[in-house]
């Protein structure tokens, strides 16, 4: 069964009349269990212990979880655990007929055609009834923003999704524990999602890079969240607000969600908690990677030689966003340095608009970083931070 397939049946036997939520992880075999073999919360990759409790809270919430690792267990930790029990693939419906259209099954016998060509197996788990379904595909993926071209590129299937799930209301959840940084494949998407980043995550725990060693259990990891007036589960992302260029509105969307939603206390907990990890993001990013920017193209505006040690800047390959990277290095090749530094005070201030925000300052995050790099010696701007953060 491929992840295509496991897209089709999903669409195919999924109730709309229902809260759906699709999840998909990627390095989800359960490898970091305690001395009696259990899976602590904080390691279960296969079942956040978010989506447990969004399970556990609203009583018509519909589950998909596509667990995709090339080391999965057989079967996987969680159908033993949940009390899981295994199906068969009920062959029929759309997806049938576009395999059939694309050559990979012939017009044969329903269930033991596809079997024996290897197209599907019987990896699909579900509870008793039918609201918590789980897919298996044993694979080493990839994805286009990342370097690293190992294995099978998923990135169609996952527009896929991401398409699917904002025409119809669904929650989406995408978390990659194999060591990538979700926050490249979450940028990749941005744009195009925009408006639905309050129902697409990508990467729990606010994209910060964890690797395999991810405390599920962090508040962090989960999000506030409420029912929309058509019936639709809807997350508090504050990434909705960053990418949507919408953050003057957060202050009264978090409270409105606060009022809509089913437990009030967690929700101000977690809300905290995000807007804390945000501040710890953006100091992080300014000190790492925007004054250095801004240090070179500033060397470069005075007539200065670029360190060796800051070349790789002039690539802008922290920018996800290829046709932002491809302006930066236009505008270096034909010396348009003023301009330059102009987008990148513009671009990075947008992120750092959440500080002032949330230390109720009556300044804009670029004026906060023009304020941050005033001076002629690069190197004391980072005084300068601590004034702000």
């Amino acid at each position: 069964m491929d992840l295509q397939y496991i897209i089709y049946n999903i669409k195919d036997n999924i109730d709309l009349e229902r809260q759906n939520i699709i999840y998909l992880g990627v390095g989800t075999a359960a490898g970091y269990r305690d001395a009696d073999n259990s899976l602590n919360l904080k390691n279960y990759h296969q079942y956040p212990p978010f989506l447990q409790d969004l399970k556990n809270t609203l009583n018509n919430v519909n589950i998909n979880i596509i667990l995709i690792d090339p080391n999965q267990e057989n079967p996987p930790y969680m159908v033993k655990d949940k009390g899981l029990q295994c199906r068969d693939v009920i062959d029929k419906g759309s997806h049938r007929t576009q395999l059939i259209d694309k050559g990979l099954i012939d017009k044969g016998p329903l269930y033991t055609d596809v079997i024996d060509k290897g197209l599907i197996d019987n990896t699909i788990y579900t509870n008793n009834d039918q609201s918590l379904t789980v897919y298996t595909w044993r694979e080493i993926v990839y994805t286009e923003p990342y370097n690293d071209k190992e294995g099978i590129d998923i990135t169609e299937q996952l527009r896929d999704l991401n398409n699917y799930a904002m025409d119809k209301g669904i929650l989406f959840i995408y978390h990659d524990f194999s060591g990538r940084a979700n926050s490249v494949l979450a940028e990749y998407f941005d744009e195009d999602i925009g408006e639905h980043l309050d129902h697409i995550i990508y990467g729990l725990g606010l994209r910060e890079d964890f690797g395999c060693y991810f405390n599920l259990t962090d508040p962090c990891s989960y999000h506030p969240f409420k029912i929309s007036p058509s019936g639709h589960i809807e997350l508090f992302n504050v990434y909705y607000y960053i990418v949507n260029d919408k953050l003057g509105k957060l202050k009264m969307d978090t409270y409105a969600m606060d009022t809509n939603a089913i437990d009030t206390n967690a929700n101000n907990k977690i809300f905290n908690a995000h807007m804390k990890k945000m501040l710890y993001i953006v100091k992080h990013e300014l000190n790492n990677i925007t004054l250095q920017a801004l240090r070179v193209v500033f060397r470069l505006i005075t007539g200065e030689d670029v360190k060796d040690f800051d070349k790789d800047v002039t690539n802008f390959n922290f920018f996800n966003d290829k046709n932002k990277r491809e302006s930066c290095i236009q505008l270096i090749y034909d010396k348009n340095y003023s301009e330059l530094y102009d987008f990148l005070l513009t671009e990075f201030g947008k992120k750092l608009d959440i500080v002032a925000l949330f230390k109720g300052l009556d300044i804009t995050g670029r004026e906060m970083l023009e304020f941050i790099t005033l001076g002629d010696d690069p190197f004391k701007w980072y005084n300068n931070v601590k004034e702000f953060i």
